[in-house]
């Protein structure tokens, strides 16, 4: 025991001291501090974080790691700089131009970090200037010649170890003429003007890259790039099509081209031939090609004669290894007749190739062996403006046009593949894709005798199975009672559809579970089919609906048999528990002409509306096309502003002064005549048009309270009830936002009911809260209406930023003639003094009634008494009277 703790303890010793090891600052690195001249020659962004964004600051940061330091990037201008490197402030200039006024008392790097092109006078020909490509780079001051051979040494290294590393910055800095477009210099502008033709010469021998087709115009890939080209910079490309890089030199040399449109980057032999090369513009991506057999030690390379075989292909294999041919093609059938055993081509035409069915004998595994930068190179003998244009067209077309060209080639290829060469790759494939299909014939057709079989089946289920409780359905319902009806017509006037519905199902199914509702209909109806008084039952369980239909000989004996069913199906064994499900029934009779599906329409009407049983008449009817008229004229009204806003007072019980008023809406309609609030209202909310109505009445209240300043009415507050919608609505808190930015919240109440927070999920009701508060915050005073009124949430009060307490009619009522409610109201007038809020009682039609609030402490009230709702015009003449 004890060696095993003096182990634990040496370990845990270990542990401290390597975590104090790597916690050491020992690592740290000195700091290199690199000037930036921001309106230098290097073009330099700087990000709102400070962070800069070049070719040169890029390099001199992975120079300095190489050399050991981290990096300190100073931004300021190029006559600072100056001062700083002179004074020891900053250690480095990056992006400097030798030989230009300022460089004196600087020495300079071996190796550029970045080019700049510009005009420069001709000292010869001082009337006479060109475009020029010069190099930058980095400089110290002259005295500090050991920081200077750090650097270049550190550049070395970078170079050995990351050959293409500068060529890559190159190129992610050519995607920048994506962000910012084309834009072309005057000079340059100038120089197209007089030049609206550019002759370009092209090695078109390899298909589909650059060919030429029978009718000996140039296509291929490459063709993107001319056609982007006279798109973009509105000039006509003229493509020489020539077989080979010799006589593409000697249209470079005899002037009829001046541009050579795709050759590997390769900056020496570009000098070699008097080229400028533009920033690369496609990656060639190169791939094998060879036989269905395994490569000897010293194969032969069959290789056209080009840049790429002189670069890479003579660097990996001797002389002796590599055949010439004249064309990619002439390659690979070296290789498939065996006078070579690979060749190297570019992905999609060895894929092109292959597809065609002529070489099925080769194979290429896809994969890259080397790639390749492809650009275009200007002739020296060209004016300089057309380097940089090509540059810039470049840059603004960037790298995934001929990759995108590329993409497209290779998948035409594939879809044209020849089947001869599919068979020929892979015969065994095509034997056992052949045998396949025909089991699958064969297996298809048994399946589909066995499928009709069971379809036919299921369908006559499916047409009679309720699918949600697996009873009879409506459809079944239907046939059954037209069918009982056409066998005893003389019993029809005996006969009544009969709905039964459980009200709010949404509630016991998230309290419950659907599976328990649909075990809830599926006993009632099979205890309803054995009753006597019932002919046939089926079920509609996506509403949670029982449908009967009932003999009677009348209503009343029929109502007490569906009471007594009632009675026995009121109370439902839910896993274990006893629950009470609260169940309406409509009613409505088959009396001839009226048919089964009619009488189903009319019961529906019936159950909709039935608190308990209730018993269809015409006048459901009547107000179920009222309630249709209602919903297609709102949105018609709402924008002729048929709804009237009408304002009834709120005072001070004991002054008698108009305190506050309340917003009602009324309906004038040219359609329907004059609407009280309850003929609508009701539809609205369960529509969801109330959300619309509430935003115009709110907005009619602001502007009438904007109205009274500017007339130097007097002005009170106003409130506007806010439906529950609101609560859960998207996008409700940006409106208000609106209507606050347009208007004002002074003088604005928004009052809302115990309703508006009367949500099953914890989510939900949160969420109100949350709504709630940031209305405060906008600057709503928020009421809570008709308190008292029935189950009164007392901890919405401790949540809640509210300002007054309306307190419901209904108590009111109950304490004139209680002692004990008069108690009651007394105490929530207390509660919400206490509170901070402001406590107003509605409902007031007495002067008894104002004394008693004013005995139990409630000093404002709302009723009749004092002011009914009155049009707005009415009101103002009242604020002037009252206020």
């Amino acid at each position: 025991m004890k060696a095993h703790a003096i182990r634990n303890v040496f370990g845990i010793a270990l542990l401290f001291a390597g975590l104090l090891f790597f916690a050491s600052p020992a690592d740290a690195r000195p700091h290199l501090r690199v000037g930036v001249p921001m309106q230098g020659a290097a073009a330099i962004e700087q990000d709102a974080a400070g962070n800069l964004y070049s070719v040169p600051t890029d390099y001199a940061h992975a120079v300095a790691n190489y050399a050991g330091y981290e990096v300190q990037f100073v931004p300021s201008t190029w006559d600072d700089c100056r001062t700083q490197l002179a004074d020891g402030t900053i250690d480095v200039v990056a992006g400097v131009l030798p030989g230009t006024a300022g460089t004196e008392g600087m020495a300079f790097g071996r190796m550029p970090l970045g080019w700049q092109r510009g005009f420069f006078k001709d000292p010869q020909l001082p009337n006479e200037g060109n475009y020029r490509l010069h190099p930058l780079y980095y400089a110290v001051s002259s005295g500090n010649t050991a920081l200077l051979a750090e650097l270049d040494a550190a550049a070395d290294r970078l170079m050995e170890n990351r050959p293409g590393f500068y060529t890559m910055l190159e190129q992610v800095y050519a995607d920048h003429g994506q962000r910012f477009g084309l834009h072309l210099s005057q000079r340059e502008k100038d120089y197209l003007a007089p030049h609206p033709v550019i002759p370009v010469v092209v090695v078109a021998r390899e298909q589909p890259f650059a060919y030429v087709d029978e009718d000996g115009t140039f296509q291929g890939t490459l063709r993107i790039f001319t056609d982007r080209i006279e798109q973009d910079l509105g000039v006509q490309v003229r493509v020489l099509p020539v077989p080979d890089f010799a006589a593409a030199e000697a249209e470079l040399a005899s002037g009829r081209a001046q541009v050579l449109l795709d050759n590997g980057w390769d900056l020496g032999w570009a000098q070699e031939h008097r080229l400028w090369f533009t920033a690369p513009f496609y990656v060639s991506n190169y791939t094998a090609v060879t036989r269905r057999e395994s490569l000897p030690g010293s194969p032969i390379v069959a290789a056209v004669d080009n840049r790429t075989t002189a670069r890479v292909l003579r660097s990996r294999y001797s002389d002796d290894q590599i055949r010439i041919y004249p064309t990619i093609v002439d390659c690979m059938k070296a290789v498939e007749t065996r006078e070579a055993d690979i060749t190297f081509v570019r992905q999609g035409t060895a894929q092109y190739q292959i597809f065609q069915g002529d070489f099925p004998d080769l194979v290429t595994d896809g994969t890259v062996a080397f790639s390749l930068e492809m650009a275009s190179g200007v002739s020296m003998d060209a004016p300089m403006e057309l380097l940089t244009i090509l540059d810039k067209e470049i840059a603004y077309i960037g790298p995934e046009a001929i990759s995108n060209a590329v993409a497209r080639h290779d998948k035409a290829s594939e879809s044209s593949r020849s089947l001869s060469s599919i068979a020929y790759a892979y015969p065994q494939y095509v034997m056992l894709a052949v045998l396949t299909l025909f089991m699958l014939v064969v297996i298809f057709i048994l399946n589909s005798i066995t499928m009709r079989r069971t379809h036919v089946r299921d369908m006559v289920r499916l047409l009679d199975e309720d699918q949600a409780t697996h009873m009879k359905n409506r459809a079944w319902f239907q046939r059954q009672v037209k069918a009982f009806i056409a066998a005893r017509p003389q019993l029809a006037k005996d006969l009544a559809i009969v709905l039964i519905g459980v009200q709010r199902t949404d509630i016991f199914i998230s309290t419950y579970g659907r599976d328990k509702l649909m075990e809830f209909l599926r006993q009632m109806a099979k205890a309803l089919d054995d009753a006597l008084w019932t002919e046939c039952v089926a079920t509609h369980g996506s509403v949670g609906e029982v449908i009967v239909l009932a003999h009677t000989e009348d209503m009343a004996t029929l109502k007490k048999n569906l009471k007594e069913a009632f009675k026995q199906h009121e109370f439902a064994n839910v896993g274990g528990i006893v629950v009470r499900v609260p169940l309406t029934a409509g009613i409505a009779l088959i009396a001839p002409p009226l048919t089964p599906n009619e009488a189903i329409q009319r019961a529906d009407f019936a159950l909709h509306e039935a608190q308990d049983i209730l018993v269809y008449d015409d006048a459901m009817l009547a107000r179920a096309h009222l309630s249709s008229r209602i919903e297609s004229l709102q949105e018609q009204a709402l924008k002729r502003e048929e709804f009237e806003v009408w304002y009834q007072p709120k005072y001070d019980i004991k002054t008698k002064k108009c305190v506050g008023a309340e917003a009602l809406v009324r309906w004038r309609s040219e359609e329907l005549g004059f609407l009280p609030p309850g003929k609508f209202i009701p539809l609205f909310e369960r529509n969801g048009f109330i959300s619309q109505l509430d935003f115009y009445n709110l907005e009619h209240v602001m502007r009438f309270q904007q109205d009274c300043r500017a007339k130097g009415l007097p002005v009170v507050p106003v409130s506007v009830n806010q439906s529950r919608v609101h609560m859960q609505e998207q996008g409700y808190l940006a409106k208000m936002r609106d209507l606050v930015m347009k208007y004002s919240t002074d003088g604005i109440a928004l009052e809302l009911t115990e309703t508006a927070f009367d949500f099953t999920g914890a989510a939900q009701r949160e969420h109100a809260l949350a709504v709630i508060a940031a209305l405060h915050g906008l600057g709503f005073r928020i009421d809570m209406d008709d308190f008292g009124s029935g189950y009164s949430d007392l901890s919405l009060l401790s949540y809640l930023p509210l300002d007054t307490m309306k307190i419901d009619r209904s108590l009111l009522l109950a304490s004139e003639g209680s002692q004990r409610m008069r108690s009651v109201l007394q105490k929530v007038a207390e509660l919400g003094h206490t509170l901070g809020m402001t406590v107003i009682c509605e409902g007031i039609e007495t002067a008894s009634q104002e004394r008693l609030l004013i005995r139990c402490g409630c000093e404002y009230g709302q009723g009749y008494l004092y002011g009914k709702p009155m049009p707005r015009k009415d009101f103002e003449t009242f604020l002037v009277a009252h206020a």
